[in-house]
C-alpha cells in the first residue's frame, strides 16, 4: 500500500490521473492485479533485520516495536523490536505467499499485550501478490494469521489496524467491495471490523465520485466512538475526502477536497487532538502546490493551517500522519522539501500550532549509501521520555533506513540503521 500510495502521488504530479480509474490502473489495481507502468518493484532481497521500517510504536514495556516492508530471511518484511538504546531484535519474518502476508503496514499493541496489523499483499484473493492479511504476533514472535482478504467484497490491501473500545478490530481497505463503474471492478475500498477470532464483517463500501471516496487511508476512532478517516479520491473535484463511519455503517462526507488551495489527495491517519478538532495533512495541492496541513471540525469545516512552500526553508509532500505533543503543538514529517542536497530536498520535521504557526525542527539529510534519494522519514511517535522517535524508509548506513531519536530541541541522533545484519 505504501508503495501504491507513492505512486498516485508520482502519478498526480505528472497530471496522470485525470480520472480516478485511470489512477487506480496506472497505479495497478484493477480487479487487484498490478501493472506497475512506472519501474516494476526489485525482487525481495532478503536482509536479516529487514529494510524500509514503515511504522513505530512504543511498547508497554518501554521498548519500540514496528514492522518493515521487505528485508527479512524471506525478503517480504519482518516484524522487530529495539530498545531504547538502539538494539534491534528480528521477532518475525513474513514468509508470503498463500500462506502469509508480505509487505507489513506496522502494528498496535492490543489489550491482551499482544500485536496486531495488516500486510498489504500476501495471502489469498485474485491479486497477483495476494490481496493481503490480518495478523497477530505475540511478545516472543509466534505469528498467526487472523484473516486472508480477497479483494472481492470483504476489500484488498488493508492499510492496518485499530482495536475499538469494543475490543474489535476496525480498519480500511484501498479497494474492493461494491464494484463500481467509477472504481472499475476493482472496487473503491471498504471500511471493516473483525473480530478477536478472525470474523469479518465489511461496514461500509465506498463509492467514489461526487458524492463519496474512493481508496481510504487508516482509520481512527473519535471521542464520540465513531470512526474518522481520509480518502485520496472522490468528492466534487476528485480531490479526496474527510469522512465519518459510525459502528453501524453509516457513512457521511465531512468535507471534500477541492485540489485547489485545501489540499488533495488526502492519504494518511487523522489526529483528533485535544481540542475535539481533526487534523491532517495532504501531499498536494496548496498555495505553493506542495501539501498543506489542515483542520476539520467534528461539523466538517476545514481550514488550512500551513500550506507548505518547499525549497531550503520549508518541507514539501507531507507523506504522514501528524502527532499531538505533550505541549500540545503538532508535529510531523514531510517527504521532500528542506536540505537540496537530495532530489525535491531531503524532507524535514516540523513542528506547528494549533493554530497554524509552523517552523523546521529538523532538516534531513543524504546518505552516503543513498546519494542524492531523500531518506523518506515515517510518523513521528512521543516516547515515554518526551523525545520524539521515528523512522526513515532509506537512508542510514545501509541505505535501507534508520531508527532515530529527535530530542524537542531538534537534536537528532540515529539509534540504528537497517541492513547491519545481512
Amino acid at each position: 500500500m505504501k508503495r501504491y500510495r507513492a505512486c498516485l502521488a508520482a502519478a498526480a504530479r505528472c497530471g496522470l490521473l485525470a480520472s480516478l480509474i485511470v489512477g487506480l490502473t496506472a497505479c495497478g489495481y484493477d480487479h487487484g492485479y498490478q501493472y506497475y507502468p512506472f519501474p516494476p518493484p526489485s525482487p525481495p532481497t532478503p536482509v536479516g533485520d529487514g529494510s524500509g521500517p514503515t511504522g513505530l510504536i512504543q511498547g508497554k514495556d518501554g521498548n519500540f516495536y514496528g514492522t518493515t516492508s521487505n528485508g527479512g530471511r524471506y525478503g517480504q518484511g519482518t516484524f522487530f523490536r529495539i530498545t531504547p538504546a538502539g538494539a534491534e531484535t528480528v521477532l518475525y519474518s513474513f514468509v508470503g505467499g498463500s500462506g502469509d502476508g508480505s509487505n507489513p503496514e506496522g502494528v498496535i499493541q492490543g489489550s491482551d499485550g499482544n500485536f496486531y496489523g495488516a500486510t498489504s499483499e500476501g495471502g489469498a484473493g485474485q491479486c497477483q501478490f495476494g490481496c493481503g492479511t490480518a495478523f497477530k504476533i505475540t511478545p516472543d514472535g509466534a505469528e498467526s494469521v487472523l484473516y486472508f482478504f480477497t479483494g472481492m467484497t470483504d476489500g484488498g490491501s488493508p492499510n492496518g489496524l485499530i482495536q475499538g473500545t469494543d475490543g474489535n478490530f476496525y480498519g480500511s481497505a484501498a479497494f474492493g467491495g461494491v464494484s463500481s463503474g467509477l472504481c472499475g471492478q476493482s472496487g473503491c475500498g471498504v471500511v471493516f471490523r473483525l473480530t478477536p477470532s478472525g470474523e469479518e464483517t465489511v461496514l461500509y463500501s465506498f463509492t467514489g465520485g461526487t458524492s463519496d471516496g474512493a481508496v481510504a487511508a487508516s482509520l481512527i476512532q473519535g471521542s464520540d466512538g465513531n470512526f474518522y478517516g481520509v480518502t485520496a479520491y472522490g468528492g466534487t473535484a476528485n480531490g479526496g475526502t474527510v469522512f465519518k463511519v459510525t459502528p453501524a455503517g453509516a457513512e457521511t462526507v465531512l468535507h471534500a477536497f477541492t485540489a485547489g488551495s485545501d489540499g488533495a489527495a488526502p492519504q494518511t491517519p487523522l489526529l483528533q487532538a485535544t481540542d475535539g478538532n481533526f487534523y491532517g495533512t495532504t501531499p498536494l495541492g496548496g498555495s505553493s502546490s506542495a501539501g498543506t496541513l489542515f483542520r476539520v471540525t467534528p461539523a466538517g469545516a476545514e481550514t488550512v493551517l500551513h500550506a507548505f512552500a518547499g525549497g531550503a526553508t520549508d518541507g514539501a509532500q507531507p507523506m504522514m500522519p501528524v502527532i499531538q505533543g505533550t505541549d500540545g503543538d503538532l508535529y510531523g514529517t514531510t517527504g521532500a522539501g528542506g536540505s537540496t542536497n537530495c532530489t525535491g530536498g531531503c524532507g524535514v520535521v516540523f513542528k506547528s500550532t494549533t493554530g497554524g504557526s509552523e517552523s523546521v525542527l529538523y532538516s534531513f539529510g543524504p546518505s552516503a549509501a543513498t546519494g542524492s534519494h531523500a531518506p523518506q522519514p515515517s510518523s513521528l511517535i512521543q516516547g515515554s521520555d518526551g523525545n520524539f522517535y521515528g523512522t526513515t524508509t532509506n537512508g542510514g548506513q545501509f541505505g535501507l533506513g534508520s531508527f532515530f531519536k529527535l530530542t524537542p530541541p531538534g537534536i537528532a541522533t540515529v539509534l540504528y540503521s537497517f541492513g547491519s545484519n545481512p
